[in-house]
């Protein structure tokens, strides 16, 4: 290959980069500012006991609505090339995604109890339960879908265009690590596990389950730790009535006060879940990392 043409392809790679970059940066914006108005619409809507699922629905209509304008309008996107196949299948998928996903947590919060000597508890007002769960699931739900629209789905395909699947998925999974630097409790380890977390949900993507899947593995996963043992999420405890969850002392196993995704249990479970998705991949479809 001749100087010229090494430089020719360097100057396509670098423009193909940056037209994704101004692409994604745009979807940002939009999808950002969608949510600040909802939230600025609706700042105390149903109290206290609602304000995940107002953030939560808040973001997911901005991400929505940034898939819609900038993914499929402006930039011409299909549905199924963003992750979606509007078929029969679409239910099965994402159930399939939460019933893993709530496995997986469920693995690392037993993991936890044994081996970092963390405790969950009984308490008494279990009567409660029933209504902060169903606002608390209600934001889990549309949290989760918002943070796949934003970092999977449309940006995760967009960016793979430009750089290949693999480099996208690192890159994507990297951000996806940095947005929850500013979490309770986060530190470097959290922020390893939030981005293999990243690696797990963007393989989950690209497998023939599409967007359903990574949905339903990430709903799986919150709604387990918070709503079967009240251990916190990504640093966010919720203390649901009827349940208390009381971390142990050694932190860099359970992840102490940041949850599980903040220890060693949690890298074991999330590793589990991408060997998961890699073989449920490769035996359907042999090429589906493309």
């Amino acid at each position: 290959m001749t100087a010229r043409a090494s430089f020719q392809g360097w100057r396509e790679r670098a423009t193909a980069v940056g037209t994704a970059v101004a692409w994604l940066a745009l979807f940002s914006a939009v999808g950002i500012g969608l949510t600040l108005l909802l939230e600025a619409m609706t700042p105390a809507v149903g109290g206290r006991a609602w304000w995940l699922a107002r953030n939560g629905l808040a973001q997911l209509v901005g991400f929505a609505g940034a898939t819609v304008v900038v993914g499929y309008w402006l930039n011409r996107h299909s549905w199924e090339r963003m992750g979606w196949r509007f078929d029969r299948g679409f239910p099965r998928r994402a159930l399939r995604g939460t019933a893993i996903g709530m496995v997986l947590a469920g693995l690392a919060m037993v993991l936890a109890l044994v081996t970092g000597g963390a405790v969950v508890r009984r308490a008494p007002d279990l009567a409660a339960w029933p209504g902060t769960a169903g606002p608390l699931g209600l934001g889990l739900l549309a949290a989760a879908l918002a943070e796949e629209l934003w970092f999977r789905g449309y940006p995760l395909r967009r960016l793979a265009d430009a750089i290949g699947p693999v480099a996208a998925i690192a890159a994507a999974s990297i951000a996806f690590g940095i947005a929850h630097l500013g979490n309770p409790n986060a530190s470097i380890f959290s922020t390893l596990n939030i981005v293999l977390a990243g690696v797990w949900l963007s393989l989950a993507f690209f497998s023939p389950g599409g967007m359903p899947f990574a949905w339903g593995l990430h709903f799986g996963w919150n709604s387990a730790l918070a709503l079967v043992f009240d251990a916190p999420v990504s640093g966010y405890a919720f203390g649901l009535p009827g349940l208390e969850y009381v971390p142990g002392s050694r932190g860099w196993i359970d992840g102490g006060r940041f949850g599980p995704e903040g220890g060693l249990v949690g890298t074991v479970a999330l590793a589990a879940g991408v060997l998961i998705v890699l073989g449920r991949g490769y035996n359907a479809r042999p090429a589906w990392l493309a």
